[in-house]
């Protein structure tokens, strides 16, 4: 799913259960996931030298950019959404 061995003992996934007032789906209102990425200098140069956007958002990501993703992860962490919408709404980080 994207979780590190390092993140895993400390997780607790909640599933959201629906009510009347959500219309079963279990969510209030929405929660949007983000991906920004830093136009460096480096990446810059990289997009000027036509390379791959596979390997320019790898190098995004070696400079600290949250994938969409890894922003879903983290929701999912702090309880604010759930697993299956994660895994709905975005692919599975380059390994």
């Amino acid at each position: 799913m994207g979780f590190g061995e390092n993140e895993i003992d400390n997780i607790h996934i909640f599933k959201a259960h629906g009510c009347e007032a959500c219309n079963n789906t279990g969510y209030k209102g929405r929660v949007a996931l983000f991906e920004v990425m830093k136009i460096t200098d480096e990446i810059k140069e990289m997009i000027l030298n036509r390379v791959t956007s596979r390997e320019i958002k790898k190098k995004a990501m070696e400079n600290g950019m949250l994938t969409l993703r890894r922003s879903g992860l983290t929701k999912v962490k702090n309880g604010v959404t759930s697993v299956e919408e994660v895994l709905r709404e975005t692919v599975r980080d380059w390994e």
